[in-house]
C-alpha cells in the first residue's frame, strides 16, 4: 500500500473505541496471508467503476483467529470509504461451524463501524444465503436502516451474479468447493428446496431462543476476539 492512499483515522466519521482499538493493531496484521488464503479479495469494478470485493466465508479461520482478518478487511476498505463507494459480495455457503461467530456478532460489528463504511456501501450481494442467515438479518432490522436493506440482494446461484459486475473475475476467485456446491444445487433442485425449508425452520427456532426482552445481541462484544498467537 502506498502511503499517500492511507486515510488518517481522524478523517473517518463516527470512530468508535472498538474500531480505534482494531486500527491500532493494524501494523501487526499479515495482509498477504489474507489474500493468499482467498478470504477477502478485490474482484474488479462494476460498470460504474465502483470497486467490488469478495468475502469467501468458507475460507474464514476459526472465530478465535478472526480478529486479524477483520482488521485486514477494514484497513483495506478504509482507503476507499472516506470519499468513494464500494460493493461487497459475500459468499456464505460452506461456512464452517468453528468459523461461525456468536449470534450477537453481526450487530456488534455493525455498531462498531464508522459511518463511512455504511453510507458508502453501494451494494451487498449475498451468494447462497441460508434461511438462518436471512432470519438473523431480519432480527437485526431494528438496528438497520431502510437504506441498508435497499442495498442487499440475495443470489441463490452463481449464475445470478449481476452482469454489471466482473462475473468472470468473481467466479475465478470463488473456491472450487463453492462452484461444486452451486452445481449440486442446480442438479438437485428438489433437494435444495428441502434444505432451504429445513434451514428456515432451524433459523426460526434459533431466533426464538434469543429474540426476547429486546436483548437480541448481548452476549458477544468484538473486544473479546483474540488474535492467533
Amino acid at each position: 500500500m502506498s502511503e499517500e492512499l492511507i486515510i488518517p483515522i481522524s478523517e473517518m466519521e463516527g470512530i468508535t473505541p472498538e474500531y480505534q482499538r482494531l486500527m491500532d493493531k493494524s501494523n501487526n496484521v499479515d495482509y498477504k496471508w489474507i489474500a493468499d488464503n482467498n478470504i477477502f479479495v478485490q474482484v474488479g469494478c462494476d460498470m460504474e467503476g465502483v470497486p467490488v470485493f469478495l468475502l469467501n466465508a468458507s475460507n474464514l479461520p476459526p472465530t478465535s483467529q478472526i480478529e486479524p482478518v477483520l482488521i485486514g478487511i477494514l484497513k483495506t476498505l478504509e482507503q476507499i470509504v472516506k470519499g468513494n463507494r464500494y460493493t461487497l459480495l459475500y459468499s456464505h455457503a460452506l461456512l464452517k461451524q468453528e468459523s461461525t461467530p456468536d449470534k450477537s456478532w453481526l450487530n456488534s460489528f455493525y455498531q462498531m463501524l464508522p459511518r463511512n463504511y455504511k453510507k458508502n456501501l453501494k451494494n451487498l450481494y449475498i451468494l447462497h444465503p441460508s434461511g438462518w442467515l436471512k432470519i438473523l438479518l431480519l432480527a437485526m432490522s431494528p438496528f438497520l436502516s431502510e437504506k441498508f436493506w435497499s442495498k442487499v440482494e440475495y443470489l441463490d446461484y452463481i449464475q445470478e451474479i449481476p452482469g454489471v459486475l466482473d462475473r468472470s473475475n468473481i467466479i475465478s476467485k470463488l473456491p472450487q468447493s463453492i462452484k461444486d456446491y452451486d452445481k449440486g444445487l442446480l442438479e438437485t433442485p428438489e433437494v435444495t428446496e428441502q434444505v432451504v425449508s429445513g434451514m428456515d425452520t432451524l433459523g426460526k427456532e434459533y431466533l426464538s431462543s434469543f429474540a426476547s426482552s429486546f436483548n437480541f445481541f448481548s452476549s458477544t462484544n468484538p473486544s473479546s476476539w483474540t488474535s492467533p498467537k
